[in-house]
């Protein structure tokens, strides 16, 4: 949606894109480098100071850490009390000129320290009258498992009815959340393959792409590698009308889980969709986990899921299947169905 902005606040654009430029996504290597083999934990973050009275009302942040804890997804964002005649004059337009996010850790005796994990998020462009952290990509990656622990994430915001003065009000929200332990812990490598193993690297699979969506009553037959009717389908995909967010669900006696290749020391497999494996694919190539098989499970992006039927052989690679999304559409249709494209693997 556009928002109609007077030529006054047009003159907040500038102001706004100034403090931006030094916010977030910053490749910059400047300063001393760290140490060889010491880890390079920044100290904790600085905060600028909060305004006695604002007009933005914050939303709840929330963060949702993906299965493997490798990706932490940050939701929530600000907007105005437009009702707040003590703040904001009658006929004053009222915007946002910048918005930050900063993280650190809360130790195990409380203490606020500082952290390796970093946000990254898109700088706000030019006055805004509201901040979506979702729609600025805000998140925090690390395949590395750098850091796990409580962790506070702030977030400050900037606005003003002055094109003078960007950070008339300055106001400040924060959340915690908790990335376990175990997704610190390097998963020990199995220094011989096992006859499981050597079977598995002899499977080759072929691929193939699979059109359904959220609310368009077709999912996944998974033999055929094809669309299908939802009520016979193996694996049928919901979306959450308020998120958007994608869940699978199971059929026939399916299960599925995360591959578990992201979770050792070969970052070489980690297989996305900007990502494949070398062709012919193997069934080697998708690693998985018995004990974490379910029959439902959050669809990510650039994420390889594993499916197991009923008649599964570990030996043949019958009714074995690995799949990813490949696309989904920006938002739903008219009936709320939100287009899937997924691509999967399956044996030859």
């Amino acid at each position: 949606m556009k928002y109609p902005f007077s030529r006054y606040l047009f003159m907040l654009t500038m102001s706004a894109a100034i403090v931006a430029g030094y916010t977030a996504c910053s490749d910059d290597d400047s300063g001393s480098s760290p140490t060889p083999d010491q880890p390079d934990v920044p100290d904790t973050p600085v905060l600028p100071a909060t305004t006695a009275i604002s007009p933005v009302s914050p939303l709840p942040i929330t963060v949702t850490v993906s299965g493997d804890g490798s990706r932490m997804v940050i939701n929530g964002g600000a907007s105005f009390d437009l009702l707040d005649t003590t703040t904001i004059p009658t006929g004053a337009e009222v915007a946002f000129t910048n918005a930050e996010l900063s993280l650190a850790k809360i130790s195990e005796t409380g203490a606020v320290v500082g952290t390796p994990l970093q946000i990254t998020y898109n700088p706000i462009q030019g006055a805004m009258p509201n901040i979506n952290w979702g729609d600025q990509g805000a998140v925090i990656i690390d395949n590395d498992k750098s850091d796990c622990g409580t962790f506070i994430i702030y977030a400050t915001y900037m606005a003003t009815y002055d094109a003078s003065q960007p950070n008339m009000y300055v106001t400040r929200d924060s959340a915690t959340f908790v990335r376990d332990a175990s997704h610190c812990e390097e998963i020990p490598e199995t220094p011989t393959q096992t006859p499981e193993e050597l079977a598995a690297a002899a499977v080759e699979l072929v691929s193939a792409v699979v059109n359904v969506g959220t609310k368009d009553g077709k999912g996944i037959a998974l033999a055929s590698a094809t669309a299908a009717d939802a009520s016979t389908s193996d694996i049928i995909f919901t979306a959450d009308e308020l998120t958007g967010k994608v869940t699978m669900h199971t059929q026939n006696g399916v299960q599925i889980t995360a591959y578990s290749n992201d979770r050792d020391k070969n970052y070489d497999d980690d297989w996305t969709i900007s990502l494949l494996p070398p062709s012919p694919a193997h069934m080697s190539d998708f690693r998985f986990r018995k004990g974490n098989l379910t029959t439902t499970l959050a669809l990510e992006s650039y994420k390889f899921y594993v499916a197991i039927g009923s008649n599964y052989n570990e030996q043949t690679g019958d009714g074995f299947y690995a799949f990813t999304l490949q696309e989904k559409s920006d938002t739903p249709d008219a009936n709320g169905n939100y287009a899937l494209t997924i691509l999967m693997f399956k044996k030859k």
